[in-house]
């Protein structure tokens, strides 16, 4: 196993193949928001239905459900070959989206390839880091992850919607083509064969995925980062509805006041784990959890009851870095306490239900809007998350109580 200096400023100078795995999912993360932008400025210039716009979206995001399934191929493979591969059948994908501009159908079909293969990458790339680092080092390495898709974040709109404006879709498409073809260039230096020992036969693929299903299905500290993680996005996500009709209607605040709260949220969510990376101290993935599901819900909540403006967009900033710690420590705390060979398929069934969760979130978001208020929903969202994090902490205090004889 290759180790991380201690030294969280360190890092991708001692560590060569993470850093070469840090800067592919940089340079991926970014193309993944440019692209995601274009693809929906794309539509909206051309003229689409808002029914073409959303099965476009729902080809990206039906793909996910497969989570699983992905995990427990990712557990019979080596991680390079699958990233590898993955990110040159994407460069395929969206390279013929960026050369072709293909007819809706066309396009929703290379979208969802393109989602398919994503979906097959995410439990590699993330059970790949505990594969590289040591376990006392997995929180600094997932919070220089974490701020790299949070930066890609905030930026990625920024690139897309310009490329889209100055130089056109076949250039934003394009872009995010040579991402991938830039991760997985970057990805060669990652060690061909990292797992030790690894079985050269495995039972069938139904078989392995039954036997990672059971694993987290019984094993406290994955099972309650699954449910912590699906229910929080499903309270958290209700804020996507409230957020324009707080700041604009019941606030009478600016398009720009609107973007400001947006904005600040986003940069919480960057500089919350870059303090993992640089701090002394270690905090386990578990308390890093537990401690971002607490912040999002003090956020949220005092939301709700904040009057003036600048008051709801300094404590959504709170609820930023809420998220931001949350996303760190569900990777370290998988990291930490899963067993090796099973990494995968614990992680894709972990991110398989996102989607499941947000689209809950959105339904359950526009229903309470409709009969309470925006502040309402903030309440809602906020109490959920607190409601989770104290969950979370009393089943994995639970879990480390010696068994009563």
């Amino acid at each position: 196993m290759i180790r991380l200096p201690s030294n969280g400023a360190a890092h991708l100078r001692g560590n060569r193949a993470f850093a070469a795995l840090w800067l592919a999912r940089t340079a991926s993360y970014l193309g993944d928001f440019v692209a995601l932008t274009a693809l929906v400025l794309y539509l909206y210039d051309r003229g689409a239905s808002a029914t073409d716009m959303g099965v476009v979206l729902a080809a990206r995001a039906l793909p996910q459900a497969l989570g699983p399934i992905a995990g427990a191929l990712a557990d019979r493979w080596e991680p390079r070959r699958v990233m590898v591969i993955c990110d040159l059948g994407r460069v395929i994908t969206v390279g013929l989206i960026a050369i072709l501009l293909p007819p809706i159908p066309v396009l929703a079909a290379l979208i969802a390839v393109t989602s398919l293969i994503g979906t097959m990458f995410l439990p590699t790339g993330k059970s790949c880091v505990p594969l590289l680092v040591e376990r006392d080092q997995l929180g600094r390495a997932n919070g220089m992850l974490g701020s790299s898709h949070n930066i890609a974040l905030a930026a990625g709109p920024v690139v897309g919607a310009s490329l889209i404006n100055w130089m056109g879709p076949h250039a934003a498409f394009g872009f995010d083509a040579a991402s991938y073809l830039m991760s997985a260039l970057l990805l060669l230096a990652v060690p061909g064969r990292l797992r030790r020992g690894a079985a050269t036969s495995r039972p069938r693929l139904i078989t392995d995925l039954g036997v990672g299903l059971r694993y987290l299905a019984g094993h406290r500290v994955a099972r309650t980062v699954a449910l912590a993680l699906f229910f929080s996005v499903m309270f958290a996500a209700m804020d996507n509805v409230a957020l324009v009709y707080l700041v604009r209607r019941d606030e009478d605040g600016s398009a720009v006041t609107l973007g400001v709260a947006t904005g600040v949220y986003g940069v919480a969510m960057v500089i919350a784990p870059m303090t993992i990376v640089f701090s002394r101290r270690r905090l386990n993935g578990v308390s890093l959890l537990v401690t971002g599901l607490a912040l999002g819900g003090i956020g949220l909540t005092t939301v709700a009851l904040a009057p003036p403006l600048v008051l709801i967009v300094a404590c959504y900033t709170i609820a930023g870095a809420g998220n931001g710690l949350e996303n760190v420590g569900c990777d370290t705390a998988i990291g930490e306490n899963v067993e090796e060979d099973k990494l995968g398929r614990v992680f894709g069934a972990v991110y398989g239900p996102i989607f499941l969760a947000e689209t809950i979130a959105a339904l359950l978001g526009g229903a309470l809007l409709q009969a309470t208020s925006s502040r309402g929903v903030f309440l809602v969202a906020g109490g959920g998350l607190l409601t989770v994090a104290l969950a979370a902490y009393l089943s994995t205090t639970a879990a480390k109580q010696p068994p009563s004889r």
